[in-house]
């Protein structure tokens, strides 16, 4: 009841899950407190090469007296092309950016002790199918396909009454309690993406394909997104991005990774505000994640766009190729990171972020802990700060 539950028949390829109660109590300004439970089954095939699987995602807040719900089911057919087919709807409270940068967990203790509502949220009603599937070596293709009903939601009123520090829950208009982001609208959306592995290797064996990518080349995604058939027809747009993503490792001297992305809109003049770009933004001093794609002191919809937009993530984990010359810190076993995070907007002069931090920090095998110091500029020195590092799944 409190820490989830897991059941497994390995012999028939039966697995269940429940998440646990006590990892699901959240608190936001729009809903207050409120709980999500989580549940999984799966069937597996064939000495678990295929499978299928439900899943279904359970919210009730107190504060709007509002129960949500989504489900889906997903199913892979084989594994050597690795197709994959998901349908799943129901109705959500989401996040305006949806790569959701903010996790509900740090949102809360930010709200409670910091008055600090950084989660910006709006109803989603939706169904939703898509497919992939790799059509030939180095080549996979994501589809989907999503009708969607929206509606703005609000903060609640005795929630924030008392606390002068709290934003509406429009990014627009972060004074103006009664304002919203958008309006109320249905709209369709078809969303293609092509990931390229240049000089792909692979092994096939009897229960598949495996794919081993070349390093010497960067990953590369082509993406064309559409919104149509809105109830606002200015709300229709079209959307194209490039992606290029590389890992390298340099042996000794370490490991440099980078993103480089940039994109552009088209018949989006005024477009609802869900659909900009929005850049994955941090105003807590905390990352729960060792991805490279995220600002550090960028705050989160500041930038968003609906027109050409770029932006660049370097990192450089020195390992023990510094720290590791310097007699008495070596025995720490501390590796020293390096990064640049940049970001280009019509319109707005370029942001950067210069970063130096140490990783691996942490005694034994519990070594999850990182430090960075940040300092960012757009045109001129905006702010600075230090940046706490968890790696570990929040």
């Amino acid at each position: 009841m409190l820490f989830g539950y897991h059941w497994a028949d390995s012999y028939h390829g039966l697995s269940f899950d429940i998440s646990a109660p006590v990892m699901g109590v959240q608190y936001n300004t729009v809903q207050g407190w409120n709980l999500t439970l989580d549940t999984y089954f799966r069937k597996e095939q064939e000495e678990n090469e295929k499978y299928w699987e439900l899943f279904s995602s359970m919210n009730y807040g107190l504060a709007d007296d509002r129960y949500r719900m989504t489900g889906g089911f997903r199913k892979k057919f084989n594994n050597n092309s690795r197709p994959y087919f998901t349908i799943e709807g129901g109705i959500e409270a989401k996040q305006i950016n949806d790569t959701e940068p903010i996790r509900p967990i740090v949102n809360s203790v930010a709200t409670l002790f910091f008055d600090k509502n950084y989660l910006k949220l709006y109803d989603r009603t939706f169904v939703e199918a898509s497919y992939s599937e790799e059509l030939f070596n180095g080549f996979r293709l994501y589809t989907s396909a999503s009708f969607e009903r929206r509606n703005p939601l609000f903060n609640d009123a005795e929630i924030i009454e008392d606390e002068e520090a709290f934003t509406s829950n429009n990014p627009l208009e972060p004074r103006n309690f009664s304002s919203a982001p958008f309006q109320e609208h249905n709209i369709a959306k078809l969303s293609v993406t092509g990931r390229i592995n240049f000089d792909q290797k692979y092994y096939n064996y009897p229960d598949g394909k495996y794919n081993v990518s070349n390093s010497d080349y960067p990953t590369l995604y082509a993406s064309y997104e559409k919104g149509f058939a809105s109830t606002i027809e200015e709300y229709n747009f079209d959307h194209v991005t490039l992606t290029a993503i590389q890992d390298l490792d340099l042996q000794n001297k370490g490991n440099f990774s980078y993103m480089l992305k940039g994109g552009a809109f088209f018949n989006a003049e005024e477009m609802a505000f869900v659909d900009y770009k929005h850049f994955n933004g941090n105003l807590t001093h905390v990352k729960l994640s060792d991805q490279i794609y995220q600002f550090n002191l960028l705050p989160y919809y500041s930038a968003s766009t609906n027109e050409e937009y770029g932006e660049l993530h370097v990192e450089h984990n020195f390992q023990g190729w510094i720290l590791g010359k310097i007699p008495f810190i070596n025995k720490l076993n501390f590796n020293m990171v390096a990064g640049v995070n940049a970001l280009w907007t019509t319109g707005n002069k370029p942001y950067s972020e210069y970063s130096v931090g140490m990783s691996n920090i942490g005694f034994g095998k519990f070594r999850f802990l990182r430090i960075d110091y940040v300092r960012a500029y757009q045109g001129t020195w905006q702010d600075d700060g230090v940046m706490f590092g968890i790696s570990i799944g929040l």
